[in-house]
């Protein structure tokens, strides 16, 4: 037995006999707190993150909560797939759709859920000025998968157009609304719909009106911004009004070679992770 295979049964068996009160199922909508995090297991999506500089994460207020939706804040996990570039459905695939088992335990959040022979496993934890998780995939079948890994964070911010992202200056971009590949020239800023992959894997500043928030991923291969500007917002059923102004989406991704995803062979895994910090800007 694979060891997420192995995990899952222990944590199934202590359930079964009430003896894992760190174990959460039943309500999708019921939210996990530890730290300053609080996650749910619909999806195991974090959906909020205290720092010493508030609050880190935006959740649209017309979001939709429950097993089978997509909560459009917070910290979506993106897995097997990234948006449509495999060229299968849903968008971003079924990981931040499905009931996640979850625990906590010691300050550090655990989640798991698998499907088709692939085993998903995170680890979340508070730190000082932040947060950290990981994302692992684990083929337990006897044939290579083609994968793609993501965070998906939306950080809250004053106005995305007073904001700029800094890092990613001399950085190949490819600007998804032409599939254009560019090379970025000074921070990024915003007008209007913004939505691209970094083609690289530096660390990546938002600096806000009062605070800067540091990404750093591991793992990964490319970075995503996204905004969908105010006209793309106004199609988006459960982003409430005026809400595009409030987030900027930076995305630590696996994404492979020209997007078309990573080859993980049969008992074999691929983990990305995401560190975020925030601190006072000067």
């Amino acid at each position: 037995m694979c060891e997420l295979s192995y995990l899952n049964a222990v944590v199934m068996l202590k359930a079964q006999r009430g003896g894992n009160s760190g174990l959460y199922f039943g309500s999708m909508t019921t939210f996990i707190t530890s730290g300053g995090l609080e996650i749910s297991p619909a999806g195991a999506h974090i959906v909020h993150a205290e720092s010493p500089e508030g609050e880190l994460l935006f959740v649209s207020s017309a979001s939709q909560y429950g097993e089978g939706n997509a909560i459009r804040g917070g910290v979506p996990i993106i897995a097997p797939w990234f948006g449509g570039l495999l060229g299968l459905d849903p968008a971003h695939g079924w990981a931040r759709r499905s009931a996640w088992d979850v625990t906590e335990h010691d300050g550090q959040i655990q989640a798991e859920y698998g499907r088709d022979g692939l085993l998903l496993d995170i680890r979340a934890n508070s730190t000082k000025n932040g947060f950290e998780i990981t994302l692992r995939a684990y083929n337990d079948t006897d044939e290579a998968r083609t994968v793609q890994l993501a965070f998906h964070p939306y950080f809250k911010v004053d106005d995305v157009e007073k904001i700029e992202v800094r890092g990613l200056d001399g950085v190949d971009i490819l600007n998804r609304l032409n599939d254009e590949v560019e090379t970025q020239d000074g921070p990024v800023t915003f007008d209007g719909e913004f939505d691209r992959i970094a083609l690289g894997t530096p660390v990546v500043r938002i600096f806000d009106t009062d605070r800067i928030i540091t990404i750093e991923g591991d793992g990964h291969d490319s970075t995503v911004v996204w905004n969908p500007g105010e006209s793309r917002a106004s199609t988006v059923a459960d982003i409430g009004e005026g809400e595009w102004r409030d987030f900027v989406c930076v995305e630590p991704a696996l994404l492979g070679a020209d997007q078309k995803g990573v080859r993980v062979a049969p008992g074999q895994s691929v983990t990305v992770g995401m560190q975020v910090s925030v601190e006072k800007r000067a």
